[in-house]
């Protein structure tokens, strides 16, 4: 069995750590907002709120007048100076829901037909999974590019767990993005390729229990339409996803794109450039 590992290497800071502690609420009703994204724009520091909408954030001295941000689907996001994001923290952060968006009826002829988007085949003896930094996981995404010219429906989302070693149920997020051409000056090593803003307008986020096999997951409901090329992105929502203990299949020559944490630059590796990409893959619904 082939591993695919990510490495990543950055440079040790000699400026003190700070961490503080929080709670993310519904300005509205003052429910918990789980699984909320908190980090620095463009830099590979950040962190994820839990189940109960708790979170602790760490960050360097040298950061304090970087941006952070703080989003999540179905939230207008927040942006403070580090500095500022200390002081609100300490209170409680609070997010303001967006106007809930109604699905619009889409009105289908009998004739449907269906097609798998994405890696159709598997290979079952490359794993690949998350790339992290300093053995924690929590944010970190993977994706991979998927070609389209209909206007389509999604339906359902596949990938293939080649092992899976942990006791418990893991819990992931599923993320489509639009492709956009890269902004001036974008890094070289994202070439003509550019994840763009979710298409989303409710989070999907969900278990897998499976030690082994095709993990199939239905995304009808959910709604997600779109006409153009996207990114399938799994997202990682636990502290520990080591790849010799949980991987999936991944193809060589597939391009891949990821990022360590929420608000940290995408980056791209695979093809030519060696690595690989996650077998992902969408099965989508179309009408002539």
């Amino acid at each position: 069995m082939k591993f695919l590992v990510l490495i990543i290497v950055f440079s040790t800071s000699v400026f003190a750590q700070q961490k503080v502690s929080g709670v993310v609420v519904d300005k509205a009703n003052k429910q918990a907002i789980p699984f909320v994204s908190i980090g620095i724009i463009g830099k590979s520091v950040g962190t994820l709120s839990n189940e109960k909408g708790e979170f602790d954030f760490s960050f360097f001295d040298n950061q304090k007048n970087d941006s952070v941000k703080i989003a999540t689907i179905g939230y207008k996001p927040q942006v403070y100076l580090v500095a500022d994001f200390v002081k609100e923290a300490k209170k409680t952060l609070v997010l303001e829901a967006l106007p809930l968006q109604l699905n619009e009826v889409v009105v289908r002829s009998k004739k449907v037909k269906f097609k798998t988007l994405g890696t159709t085949n598997y290979t079952k003896n490359n794993c690949t999974g998350f790339a992290d930094i300093a053995g924690n996981w929590k944010g970190s995404e993977a994706a991979i590019l998927v070609r389209n010219k209909k206007d389509c429906l999604l339906e359902d989302f596949s990938f293939y767990v080649i092992q899976n070693k942990y006791q418990d149920s893991l819990l992931f997020r599923l993320n489509f993005y639009d492709r956009i051409s890269p902004p001036p000056n974008s890094p070289d090593w994202m070439g003509e390729d550019w994840v763009g803003q979710s298409i989303l307008r409710k989070a999907i986020i969900f278990k897998v229990g499976i030690k082994q096999g095709e993990f199939t997951l239905p995304i009808k409901n959910y709604n997600i339409q779109t006409s153009k090329d996207f990114y399938i992105s799994l997202e990682c929502l636990m502290d520990e996803m080591e790849i010799t203990k949980f991987c999936y299949s991944g193809s060589v020559n597939t391009p891949s794109f990821f990022k360590v944490k929420a608000f940290s630059t995408w980056r791209k590796t695979g093809g030519r450039k060696g690595g690989g990409g996650a077998d992902f893959n969408v099965k989508v619904s179309y009408t002539d």
